[in-house]
């Protein structure tokens, strides 16, 4: 069992979702070896506030807007910072789970977990202990059979599946935009990385894999 640290694990979490990032600092506001001190909702800012607020922890969201949470990862990675780094994500997949390990994260746990876990998993990973989350070893219950296959089979990050799914529904770009809250050039940008990646090259190639697929 991790016990306390003796002085306060510092904290930085990550995350554009604000009342997600607000909640989780106001449930971690009343553990004693824990402090949070700093939020950030930009995803780009992360480095510069990693170096003015110096965590031990790093608590970073998987899929934000233009910098994710892998990406990020390894950008901190490379940087070669010190702290720690802990996954929470939406997306139980071993592909995904796999890429975070890869990148250097030193721990993964779903959005699903409780207080509880989320302490068991920040106390371990502030010492050097990898933790991913228990309930990921069975992870195919997070998606179905055709999901499983896709995954593991095509490179495609849950923000292009999402835009494809919405694709298949018939929406422009200006309208993707509007339910993802990106710009309408960012969803442009994701429809060439999704031809890129599926060697298609026409609309009605990616509706047709959609279907297929039972996107």
């Amino acid at each position: 069992m991790i016990q306390p640290a003796q002085q306060p694990i510092r904290l930085l979490i990550i995350d554009d979702h604000r009342l997600f990032n607000d909640g989780l600092r106001l449930m971690l506001a009343d553990v004693p070896d824990l402090i949070v001190v700093g939020q950030i909702y930009h995803s780009p800012n992360a480095l510069q506030a990693v170096t003015e607020f110096q965590p031990d922890v790093l608590i970073i969201d998987f899929n934000m807007p233009e910098l994710d949470g892998l990406d990020l990862t390894r950008q901190l990675v490379a940087n070669r910072t010190t702290q720690r780094i802990l996954i929470l994500s939406m997306y139980g997949e071993q592909r995904y789970i796999d890429d975070f390990r890869n990148a250097g994260a030193t721990g993964y746990m779903l959005k699903t977990s409780t207080k509880e876990e989320l302490l068991a998993a920040i106390r371990a990973v502030a010492q050097g202990q990898a933790y991913f989350d228990p309930k990921l070893h069975d992870w195919k219950q997070f998606g179905n059979h055709t999901d499983d296959i896709f995954l593991k089979k095509y490179k495609l990050t849950p923000r292009e599946v999402e835009i494809i799914r919405y694709i298949k529904q018939g929406l422009s770009s200006p309208q993707i935009a509007e339910k993802v809250n990106l710009s309408p050039h960012t969803i442009d940008t994701h429809r060439k990385n999704i031809h890129a990646k599926l060697n298609i090259s026409t609309l009605a190639d990616l509706v047709r894999f959609a279907i297929e697929m039972g996107l």
